[in-house]
This record gives C-alpha cells, structure tokens and sequence, in this order.
C-alpha cells in the first residue's frame, strides 16, 4: 500500500512539474514577445513624431546640450530587449535548478540535471529593431497638472 501511494505522489508531483515547466516556459516566451511587439511600435511612432515634427518645424535655431548622448528610441528599444532576455534566461536558469534539486523519480523527462543548468549560455537574440539614424529635436516642456490637496479628515 506504501509503494502505490509513494507511486501515486511521484506521478502527480511529476505532471504538476511538468506542467509548471511547461508553462513558465510559455509565459516566458510570450513575455518576450509581447516586449518586442511593445518596442517596435515605441521605434515606428517614435519616428513618425519625430518625423512630423521635424516636417512641421523644419529649422528650429535651438540646440540642446547633451543631445548626441541621448539615444535613439532602436538603440532605446534594443538595450530594453537584451535587458529582457537576460531577465527571461536568468528565469528559466532559476526554474531548471529548482526542477534539478527535486527527486530523480520526481523530475519531468525535460528537466535538466543541476550541474548541466549552472552552466551559462549565451541568449538567442532576434532581429533587433530597425536602427535609424539621429535626429536633433527640440525638447518639449510641458505644464505642470495643478491638482487639490486633500487634507486627512481630524482623528478624535
């Protein structure tokens, strides 16, 4: 009776790691996904504001300080990425140990034995946003929202 309820517990412990494994891997890719998708509409309206200013406000004689420091939202949105993908490896490098540190019996078949996951591998990266070159813009300054304070109500 011990053997079939060891049995029993290995065999649901074993699909509920599966399962998780599985999951935390979708989540993650789709986690990236989405950022990419996120930062390549940032880099196009980026651009196409930049583009209608520039259109509208073509020889503005203010120059900014500092303006060759700033980048451009690709190489904005590429730093972002690699930040992302570091996250998502440093995540899935977490989830393997964990899964490594669990009982043999209990491990899922795609479970990589803790010595194998402390080794470090280089992220597949994907085509990076398109890069575009520079362009000068003026800065915008925007007014300050005035708002109420609130006063806290007088405690007896």
């Amino acid at each position: 009776m011990r053997d079939k309820l060891t049995t029993a517990v290995n065999d649901q412990l074993k699909t509920v790691t599966t399962n998780l494994t599985e999951g935390n891997e979708r989540v993650l890719d789709s986690v990236v996904d989405v950022n990419r998708k996120v930062v390549d509409f940032y880099v196009k309206t980026a651009d196409r504001v930049a583009d209608r200013f520039a259109a509208q406000a073509p020889a503005l004689p203010i120059e900014v300080p500092f303006t060759d420091r700033i980048p451009t939202p690709a190489e904005a949105g590429e730093r972002y990425l690699d930040m992302v993908e570091r996250l998502v490896e440093m995540n899935r490098d977490f989830n393997d140990r964990v899964v490594g540190l669990l009982p043999a019996e209990v491990q899922p078949a795609t479970a990589k034995p803790a010595a194998q996951t402390a080794t470090k591998k280089a992220p597949a990266r994907k085509a990076a946003a398109k890069k575009t070159a520079a362009k000068k813009t003026t800065a915008r300054k925007t007014a300050a929202k005035k708002t109420t304070a609130r006063k806290a109500a007088a405690k007896k």
